[in-house]
């Protein structure tokens, strides 16, 4: 073989090599990449090409463990602040969570130009439930509470407790009125059964404000703040039962 044959095969596995770590990525392939350098004369100027894609992919190689590494990093931190927003007792997302929450079912269904629901609910009678068994059963009611409103819910819905008896709901795939107030009657008779308690049994209740996305408000404020209005609503006919704000003529009240 001459020499131009010899250097015309050298070429062509370092460009082999080189295929392979453009294209699969495989970066073990410096191995055999340095393994070349040493089959010719440290003055070839083949040899130095070969020396230099070497430690090219080595630098890469370097920088790709460094990415991992701080990729790994960032999904560590993100765990740790998801679950600092998290509500202890429940384990429900809290109040930081559901308006991000919120905030992302806007830019999505204005995205898709769709609609979905909010709903904005608290326990009926929950602080007679603190005064006469205590803290510790209305604690244990929440808990009771949460289990019973996630089973009216759908994957990808949203509860979260806002703080003390109050929760909001995200419905983004709610896209009519009907199924909102569907929604919004099954919660309601969920709640509306007793309760078994450590400390003896609760019978509580919940009023369940309804706002719909784009028709009573395109933000999360306003959103918020007319599914909230329709919760006094609720309130004022009676408690128990789900409304929308008089601020605007309901689709239909329950």
């Amino acid at each position: 073989m001459t020499s131009g044959d010899h250097d015309q095969l050298f070429l062509q596995r370092l460009n082999d090599v080189m295929q392979r770590i453009a294209h699969q990525g495989d970066l073990h392939a410096v191995e055999p990449l340095m393994a070349m350098t040493g089959q010719l004369p440290a003055h070839s100027t083949l040899a130095q090409l070969a020396e230099s894609f070497a430690h090219m992919v080595v630098k890469l190689e370097a920088r790709e463990f460094e990415l991992e590494c701080r990729i790994e990093d960032l999904d560590q931190t993100r765990r740790e602040l998801e679950q600092a927003n998290l509500d202890p007792l429940t384990n429900l997302p809290n109040r930081m969570i559901a308006r991000d929450r919120l905030r992302q079912a806007v830019a999505d269904a204005r995205t898709r130009q769709v609609q979905f629901a909010v709903f904005f609910l608290d326990l009926d009678r929950f602080k007679k439930v603190n005064d006469t068994l205590g803290h510790a059963a209305g604690d244990e009611l929440l808990v009771q509470v949460t289990q019973r409103l996630s089973t009216c819910l759908q994957e990808g819905d949203t509860l979260a407790r806002l703080g003390g008896d109050e929760f909001l709901c995200v419905l983004p795939r709610c896209a009519d009125a009907a199924s909102a107030q569907a929604i919004a009657s099954q919660m309601v008779a969920a709640l509306n059964q007793p309760f078994p308690l450590a400390a003896g049994q609760a019978d509580i209740g919940t009023s369940i404000g309804i706002s719909h996305f784009p028709e009573h408000g395109q933000t999360v404020d306003e959103l918020i703040a007319f599914a909230d209005a329709g919760l006094y609503e609720a309130k004022h006919r009676g408690r128990n039962v789900w409304a929308y704000s008089p601020k605007q003529a309901p689709l239909r009240t329950g």
